[in-house]
């Protein structure tokens, strides 16, 4: 082998590994959010849900010290109109839901967002510490640059987000890309390829919602909670009782509709973010 392959070998090891090693237990988590304006049901997710992750981690792990942070983008590169938010990372996680009321999902006039800039604040704004270091990123669109997205109109964000994503591999991040809808497949599959190349660990899952149905209401027991390592999360049951449900007049429905949907969602970000995280600690 060649000396310059040992060295690049070595390189890959010592980031695969330094988190395992070391004995730290720190143990930091950036959710990485689309804020556009097709998003704003996993802004209240995150609000909402960040405190009951949290809760669930350290009964599971409370060996762990834990720290939470935010970055919530947008597109800049098509509109001045558009800014970024970031949280950086707190073990305080009851300070969160008053940080995040105020994230507002807006923006994104064309397909792609920019990504590039999103993992250019994890990489320059977030404080990460020793130990593991994890992305949990949600997205329902592509990034900038025609490897990413085929008839994108700004070719030059493409070297950009490579960068962005060859910074973070070298910290060692883990990366759990969640696709919304298939117009994120695409790049997801691509940042995972290039992550992947420089030693990196990039898994791509889907986020399924699998919105519920008014006549869901004809089984409350569905709604009660969801087996996880064989406990049972419990949730608070939203709705009329069946009969009244089934003749409500329309606008209580459709307000019965999006509560089911929106409970939905926050099931799915609590559940999603508990199993990357209990990946992680099978392999070690």
């Amino acid at each position: 082998m060649k000396e310059k392959d040992k060295k690049e070998l070595k390189k890959i090891k010592n980031i695969l590994s330094d988190d395992i090693n070391n004995g730290n237990n720190d143990f930091d988590i950036v959710f990485l959010v689309d804020a556009t304006g097709s998003m704003a049901s996993y802004i209240i997710a995150a609000k909402e849900e960040t405190k009951n992750i949290a809760d669930e981690l350290q009964k599971l792990y409370p060996e762990k010290m834990f720290q939470y942070g935010y970055i919530f983008y947008r597109d800049p590169v098509d509109s001045n109109y558009d800014t970024h938010d970031i949280i950086d990372l707190t073990d305080n996680v009851d300070s969160l839901p008053a940080q995040i009321e105020v994230i507002d999902a807006t923006g994104g006039g064309d397909l792609p967002e920019d990504w590039a800039g999103a993992y250019k604040l994890a990489n320059e704004k977030i404080s990460w510490r020793k130990g593991i270091k994890v992305i949990i990123h949600l997205a329902d669109a592509g990034a900038h640059g025609k490897l990413f997205t085929k008839n994108d109109k700004h070719p030059e964000e493409e070297e950009k987000l490579i960068y962005e994503l060859n910074r973070c591999a070298e910290k060692g991040i883990k990366i759990f890309g969640y696709v919304i809808k298939d117009e994120a497949q695409n790049t997801f599959n691509e940042c995972a390829n290039i992550y992947r190349k420089k030693g990196g660990s990039f898994e791509i899952l889907q986020f399924e919602n699998n919105f519920l149905q008014p006549n869901m209401q004809m089984f409350p027991n569905a709604m009660m909670g969801y087996s996880y390592k064989n406990q049972i999360i419990q949730r608070p049951f939203i709705g009329a009782q069946p009969m009244q449900m089934m003749a409500a007049p329309p606008m209580m429905m459709n307000n019965m509709n999006m509560n089911m949907n929106q409970m939905q969602v926050n099931m799915n970000f609590q559940r999603n973010a508990i199993q990357s995280i209990q990946s992680i600690m099978d392999k070690h």
